[in-house]
C-alpha cells in the first residue's frame, strides 16, 4: 500500500497538468526549465483522455517499497475530469478523484476513505485537484544535477527540479523527466525525511477514450465495493 503522501501527491501532479482552467501558452522553445514546464502542460492540457502503466519504488532509509498499476484520465465536456489509479502491487487499491471528493479504496482492507475537496482547501494539492493552479504557480523550476541521472533510459530523457514555493509539510522537493514529445516518463518525489518515491510509466496512450462518453464517465467511477466495506468519510 503507497504510503500518505504519495497517494496524494501522484495523483495531483498528474491532475494539474490535466486541468481545465490552465491559460493559454504559447509553446515557446523549450531551452530553459520554466519553458520545458510550460510546454509540458500546454500538451497535457489539450488531452481529452490519457492512461498508462506505471511501477513506483519508495525509497526510506534502507527499506525499500514497491508498486505497479495502471492509470486512466478522462475529461469529459463540461465536467470535473476523472483520475483513477488502479493499484495491483503490493495489494488492490483504487485512488478515485472524481473533481469533487477523492476516494481511496483499500481491497485487503476492506476499506474505502472518502475525502471532500474542500477539506483539502490549505493544502497545496487543493489546487491541483480544482484545476486552479498550474505547476508554476506553486513550484519553481531549476534545472537538475547530473547526479540524478542514473539510468541508460533516463540519459536519453531531460530532467527539471521543482521546488515549492512555500514550505510544504510532505514535499521537499520533485523531478520530473520527459522525453523529446514532452511526454512525462517519470516522477521522483523527495519528502523532508528523505524518503523517496519514484514513478515510472510505460505504454501511455492519449486520446484513446470514447470523447464525452456517459458509458466511459460511468465505468471509470464504478468501484464494486463488495458488501459489508467500511466507509469511513474524512
Amino acid at each position: 500500500m503507497p504510503d500518505k503522501y504519495s497517494i496524494l501527491l501522484i495523483p495531483t501532479v498528474f491532475f494539474c497538468l490535466l486541468s481545465f482552467f490552465l491559460p493559454e501558452h504559447v509553446a515557446a522553445a523549450a531551452d530553459k526549465p520554466e519553458q520545458q514546464v510550460i510546454r509540458i502542460q500546454s500538451i497535457y492540457r489539450n488531452l481529452t483522455s490519457l492512461s498508462f502503466d506505471f511501477s513506483q519504488l519508495t525509497s526510506t532509509g534502507g527499506r525499500q517499497r514497491k508498486g505497479a498499476g495502471n492509470a486512466v484520465f478522462y475529461r469529459p465536456k463540461d465536467k470535473p475530469g476523472v483520475m483513477r489509479w488502479n493499484y495491483t502491487i503490493p495489494d488492490p487499491q483504487v485512488i478515485l478523484n472524481d473533481g469533487s471528493q477523492l476516494s481511496i479504496y483499500t481491497q485487503k482492507d476492506s476499506q474505502l476513505i472518502v475525502t471532500p475537496a474542500d477539506e483539502l482547501q490549505s493544502d497545496i494539492t487543493y489546487g491541483f485537484f480544482s484545476g486552479r493552479r498550474t505547476l508554476l504557480d506553486d513550484f519553481t523550476v531549476q534545472a537538475a544535477d547530473n547526479h540524478v541521472v542514473s539510468t541508460a533510459d533516463e540519459r536519453k530523457m531531460q530532467v527539471v527540479q521543482l521546488i515549492p514555493r512555500k514550505p510544504h509539510a510532505q514535499l521537499k522537493a520533485l523531478l520530473l523527466w520527459f522525453d523529446k514529445d514532452f511526454l512525462i516518463r517519470k516522477i521522483s518525489m523527495e519528502d523532508h525525511f528523505g524518503s523517496i518515491t519514484d514513478l515510472r510509466f510505460t505504454d501511455i496512450k492519449l486520446n484513446t477514450l470514447p470523447v464525452d462518453s456517459p458509458d466511459t464517465l460511468t465505468r471509470l467511477l464504478q468501484l464494486d465495493l463488495p458488501p459489508g466495506t467500511e466507509i469511513i468519510n474524512q
